[in-house]
């Protein structure tokens, strides 16, 4: 505890009005020790921000939170002022106690304050005591006055404070003002035009619908209610962790200067799929619950909804403390906010109560948290109206384990959107109707996660890795979401728009252009060509694979016949399937990659066991060997429609030379029951170990294919569907890179050619790195490879290739996104 000592006592000054007060007592800190001198200026602007009188002839002087480093060590000082200061338009201060605050060591000062504030007469006294003792006693705690040892706790204690702008006291503002006060013994009331909340129910909070600079009155009752005041006038002051809006704005150096000419508020994540949309934005739901009403045991169903309430508190932890490290703070704060709401002591008791009447835990916690989500949406300040949005985000969290989870469809307006969703996932996608879809934006994800997949095969522009702060954006609202650059512009002014309008304009006309040029070869000025396929995942899609200009399919994904079933494909179905494809080319080269199902891809009639890590356990390779059976049925299927095209087998997953020995062992003997030529096969490079052994490997394949989205998360050991840690698994890293460099390098020596059919091959950035490092075939989504082609045909090889080798040197992905863009900005190419 903090000792107050004698010399840390000045009786029987006086000063002529407050400024030389705080001087005064200044110099008594800087004396103890506990200040460097320019402090005491800080003190002086506290008062110009917020009054320090507590009433009863108390002040309490103390800098503001930007000049803690001025302090030395923690303490207080006091000075009494017989005949009195004018401190403010409440009254005169007798007893100044200077605060110097680097812990939180002289809040037990502070909470002693209180039994004097509510005692007139002690606080008289201590006014003009001749004794330091006194106060001491008074204020240390050790040996209080006797007749204040049975003071009753204070209950008259007031502060006025300002709700902060520019949104005023909305969840992430109202989650300190929770957090501040459960840090002490005191209860805290919020008054606020007549209305009154609890300050430590954030809901209670949410309803009083206090706007930005509004003047909020806050009353304490408690053992350390003055203590309890103090912290949340200083909480207050700062803001309570709101970040300023210009703070929110983009960093200049982190996107092209052309598109900090908005002036709209820029929220920043990552492109990924270019162009540009504009409209309301809409958020994504893809799941139906459903509760049961009534419940026999009403013990048990307190326990479910306290096991759920847990279960959701946990996920939301590891958000926020995932989002506090990528984010900072005030991005990771939703989260924070999100909590709390789980917290609220009004939504708990009343929940439980009801739960006592019979409802089972799902219907008592639906009703709850829907009915304030109601009262929210119907608040007429918007802002606030939104966090009905947050509460139904939690209240959905909570519920899901207490519920039967049916998927549905999404529900969309009868107008188009941009739509807003954490993330999604691959089966969301034919949930998504493409009238009503102008492009995407979430929370998550990274450049190669399933959106920014979802978002190329579909020709609409995405931008993932925003953060939470776009769970704040309320249905309805207008926003600017430029791919292009990645970001979001919200709140855009009528020139944004305008601007907006204009590019879409320009995309709309460039996209015209490449559509007409779409089957000229992509060959660069200096005469070096690259071939343009397409990644596909079913069989109609070839003759759109073709018609949009690709020179044959680079990656077929097989597994799309093995999905959604109850039992596996028969042979006469896979061959039927691949007939169509070998028929749709007419002549081009079809790759079948052969089954690649495990990590993120269930597949219940294979039955295979649970595994911790699913992403290093049986998928790829693996699994075609654990089910042998389902392998040769594949491969009888494709080597019989070999006789009818130029069809290419590519093994998924191979880790080393042994697994590529066997996967080819079995094809030769399939092939000889089936009675087929010869066929080329490759590999995925998707593993580390297989670009270390790429030496080996190449001597017994005739091509490889990089697979940039699993070597990235793998090399990197992120994730790609991780919240926090997609937006890093960028395939433009340099280590990958490096790794691309290494896997050429080995198959030129071995005279093999090498593709990549990952997400970063359709990225604009990606094609031009990618082509400079002698990839000579990239494989992307069908509607990217009209603009793919034009870029190679607007750069020269010698150029990508000097580019390609300084990414190899950069630091980071964004570098190697800058080094690019550069060139393409020099050499007037159209990214």
């Amino acid at each position: 505890m903090l000792s107050l000592t004698p010399s840390q006592v000045r009786l029987g000054w006086s000063a002529t009005n407050k400024a030389e007060a705080i001087r005064l007592v200044g110099q008594v800190m800087v004396e103890s020790g506990f200040i460097s001198p320019g402090y005491v200026d800080s003190m002086l602007k506290r008062e110009q921000v917020s009054g320090t009188f507590l009433g009863h002839g108390i002040a309490i002087p103390h800098g503001l939170p930007e000049a803690r480093h001025l302090v030395l060590q923690t303490g207080v000082v006091v000075v009494q002022f017989p005949a009195g200061v004018v401190w403010s338009e409440d009254g005169h201060a007798h007893l100044v106690v200077g605060i110097a605050a680097q812990s939180d060591e002289h809040l037990q000062v502070l909470a002693n304050l209180t039994g004097v504030l509510d005692d007139e007469a002690q606080a008289v006294a201590l006014a003009s005591t001749l004794d330091a003792a006194v106060i001491i006693q008074a204020l240390q705690g050790s040996s209080a006055l006797p007749e204040q040892q049975d003071a009753p706790a204070f209950e008259g204690l007031s502060l006025q404070v300002l709700s902060p702008s520019p949104y005023g006291l909305h969840a992430r503002p109202a989650t300190t003002v929770v957090e501040v006060v459960r840090r002490f013994r005191a209860d805290v009331t919020v008054h606020h035009e007549g209305r009154q909340a609890n300050a430590r129910s954030l809901l209670s909070l949410l309803r009083l619908g206090a706007r930005g600079g509004s003047t909020l009155t806050l009353t304490a009752a408690g053992d350390d209610a003055a203590a309890a005041l103090l912290a949340l006038q200083e909480a207050f002051v700062v803001g309570l962790g709101e970040e300023p809006l210009a703070a929110r704005a983009l960093a200049p150096e982190s996107v092209p200067a052309a598109v900090l000419d908005y002036e709209g508020t820029l929220v920043a994540g990552l492109s990924a799929s270019p162009g540009i949309a504009a409209g309301p934005v809409w958020t994504f739901q893809r799941e139906r619950l459903e509760v049961e009403e009534w419940a026999a045991d009403a013990a048990r169903e307190h326990q479910l909804l306290e096991s759920a309430l847990a279960g959701a508190a946990a996920e939301l932890r590891q958000l926020y403390e995932g989002f506090l490290q990528k984010a900072g703070a005030q991005r990771a704060a939703i989260f924070k906010a999100h909590l709390e709401l789980l917290d609220d002591p009004e939504m708990l008791r009343e929940s439980h109560g009801l739960i006592d009447t019979g409802l089972s835990a799902g219907a008592s916690w639906s009703r709850v948290f829907e009915s304030r989500a109601q009262a929210l949406a119907a608040m007429d300040e918007p802002v606030l109206a939104s966090r009905a949005a947050d509460l139904r985000d939690v209240g959905r969290r909570v519920l899901r384990p207490l519920a039967r989870v049916l998927e549905g469809e999404p529900t969309f307006p009868d107008h188009p959107v941009v739509l807003l969703a954490e993330d999604l996932a691959p089966s969301d996608t034919a949930k998504l109707d493409p009238a009503m879809v102008l492009g995407l934006c979430t929370a998550g994800g990274g450049t190669t996660s399933h959106t920014a997949i979802i978002a190329r095969s579909l020709d609409l522009p995405a931008v993932v890795a925003l953060g939470p702060s776009v769970l704040d954006l309320r249905n309805g609202q207008h926003c600017i979401l430029d791919g292009d650059a990645g970001v979001l512009v919200v709140k855009p002014s009528q020139r944004d728009r305008a601007k907006a309008a204009h590019q879409r304009e320009r995309i709309r006309l460039r996209r015209k252009e490449e559509h007409l040029e779409r089957h000229r070869p992509a060959i660069t000025l200096d005469g070096r060509r690259v071939e343009v396929a397409a990644n596909i995942s079913d069989a109609e899609e070839a003759s759109k694979a073709v018609d949009a200009g690709g020179e044959g399919v680079g990656l077929m994904r097989t597994e799309f016949l093995f999905l959604d079933r109850d039992e596996p494909p028969g042979e006469e179905e896979q061959l039927d399937a691949y007939l169509t494809m070998v028929r749709a080319l007419n002549g081009q080269p079809l790759i079948l990659r052969t089954l690649d199902i495990g990590g993120d891809k269930h597949v219940p009639y294979l039955s295979l066991p649970a595994e911790a890590n699913p992403f290093l356990g049986v998928r790829g390779i693996r699994l075609c060997f654990e089910r042998e059976d389902l392998f040769r049925t594949q491969l009888r299927a494709i080597l019989r429609a070999s006789m009818e095209g130029p069809i290419r087998i590519m093994y998924p997953m191979v880790a080393m030379p042994e697994e590529l020995a066997k996967a080819q062992a079995i094809t030769e003997s399939v092939r000889r029951e089936v009675g087929a030529d010869p066929v080329e096969t490759g590999i995925m490079v998707e593993v580390p170990s297989a670009v270390m052994m790429a030496e080996q490997l190449a001597r017994n394949v005739s091509f490889f294919s990089i697979g940039t989205n699993d070597l990235t998360q793998y090399l990197l050991a992120m994730d790609r569907q991780h919240p926090v840690l997609a937006s890093h698994a960028d395939g433009l890293h340099p280590a990958v890179l490096r790794m691309v460099d290494l896997t050429v390098k080995a198959a030129m020596k071995a005279g093999i050619w090498v593709g990549a059919c990952g997400g970063i091959a359709g990225d604009p950035s990606g094609a031009v790195v990618l082509s400079g490092l002698g990839v000579t075939e990239l494989s992307v989504a069908i509607p990217s490879i009209p603009a793919v082609k034009a870029l190679l045909r607007g750069i020269s090889m010698a150029d990508a290739e000097d580019v390609a080798q300084a990414a190899l040197e950069c630091g980071n992905a964004a570098e190697v996104r800058g080094l690019v863009r550069g060139l393409l900005a020099r050499k007037g190419a159209k990214a």
